[in-house]
């Protein structure tokens, strides 16, 4: 995954974050949230990539506590999660 990937991947946060501040389904306020968690958390693993270099893997993250993040896996097998 390159920074062009991540970055149409902010986009898409972007926008899931503009319909869920319209407040028209039940929960959307707490998935808004999990958007914007998950947004300052890819500009981590952006910031992360630009300095250490390509990543293998990555996939989205939830906990408790923590609230949405990514895990990132890179080429030596080491696995890392950012959050907000």
């Amino acid at each position: 995954m390159d920074e062009e990937q991540l970055a149409l991947v902010e986009e898409g946060l972007n926008l899931l974050i503009k319909k869920y501040k319209r407040n028209t389904n039940d929960g959307d306020l707490q998935r808004m949230k999990a958007a914007q968690d998950a947004k300052v958390a890819i500009r981590k693993v952006m910031l992360s990539l630009a300095i250490k270099g390509d990543i293998k893997d990555i996939s989205p993250v939830l906990e408790s506590g923590k609230g949405a993040g990514w895990e990132v896996t890179d080429f030596e097998n080491k696995i890392i999660r950012y959050h907000a």
